[in-house]
């Protein structure tokens, strides 16, 4: 059986990693600093197709060999074919779902009728479906016929730059400065109306961890959820830019205190109750999983 996906994985950042790559079962039995993210073990575009079934055969055998495993694993087919052949023969007890990339809304309902309706999935949004009005809200309504199998989407951002003319992220810009700004927050209100949960993309700037940053607190600003990562140097910066401050913290107290005002003036703005609740409840969600999360110091 596969474990629950909890909330921790959906707010810690997701760092990416070949399924062909050497290292596989130090990464996968807890032998490398990876700091505090879940893993996705990538069978799709981070492998040559020539290679991806020996890649998945060996991705079995590994996963066969571990003892525990420290922290959840998702798993990502190239396509339906693959996903059916990895439920036959991979310890599923070791993994916390699957992912779905290029997400369309047969797709959706494709794999969850062949996974049986038994395990995670997480779409994810970069197919010319995302580019489109009314393609965004049948793919926003799709995830929400499936809960809670489908806990949230994550956004693919270099498949969009792609979509959009073969462009690619530019230097020193975070997201919001190119045209798959536009499409995140459009995303954003398609699937905010099914109450369905988004995670930013991917940061492949891996040097610029300044860029990353401001781009983090976009994301953190527009209430997306944490960020995919391909390298551990990005978990850190990532996961720090999801704690709140400390006058975040202040502010949220102010609004939950049952026995507070309905309207409050705190830090030159205006706290009301009634609007800021949720936001409020975020906040102090992401205090207590950032106080339960153990910090672990990154080796690159």
């Amino acid at each position: 059986m596969n474990r629950i996906l909890s909330d921790l994985p959906m707010f810690a950042p997701m760092l990416y990693t070949p399924a062909d790559r050497s290292d596989l079962d130090l990464v996968l039995g807890g032998q490398r600093d990876l700091g505090i993210c879940s893993v996705a073990i990538c069978l799709e575009d981070a492998v040559h197709p020539e290679r991806r079934q020996a890649a998945a055969k060996a991705l079995c055998r590994t996963m066969a060999s571990l003892k525990s495993v420290p922290r959840s694993i998702f798993i990502r087919p190239a396509d339906v074919a693959a996903l059916e052949w990895l439920i036959e023969h991979l310890p599923l007890e070791h993994i916390s779902g699957f992912i779905l990339p290029k997400a369309t809304v047969a797709k959706i309902h494709q794999w969850v009728e062949r996974s049986a309706g038994l395990y995670t999935l997480l779409p994810i949004l970069e197919s010319r479906e995302t580019l489109d009005s009314v393609g965004r809200r049948e793919l926003a309504q799709a995830c929400a016929a499936h809960p809670p199998l489908i806990p949230g989407a994550r956004i693919g951002a270099n498949d969009l730059f792609s979509l959009l003319g073969g462009l690619r992220r530019p230097l020193g810009r975070t997201i919001y400065e190119t045209p798959v700004g536009r499409v995140i927050d459009e995303l954003l209100e398609a699937f905010s109306a099914h109450s369905v949960q988004l995670c930013g993309p991917v940061f492949d700037r891996i040097q610029d961890l300044e860029t990353l940053s401001r781009e983090v607190s976009e994301d953190v600003h527009r209430g997306l959820h944490a960020k995919t990562a391909v390298t551990p140097r990005q978990v850190q910066t990532i996961w720090e830019s999801y704690l709140p401050s400390e006058q975040e913290l202040q502010e949220a107290r102010c609004i939950l205190d049952p026995d507070g005002p309905a309207v409050v003036g705190m830090h030159g703005g205006m706290l009301e109750r009634a609007c800021h609740t949720a936001w409020a409840k975020r906040i102090i969600r992401l205090k207590r999983m950032h106080r339960a999360a153990t910090p672990v110091k990154l080796s690159c």
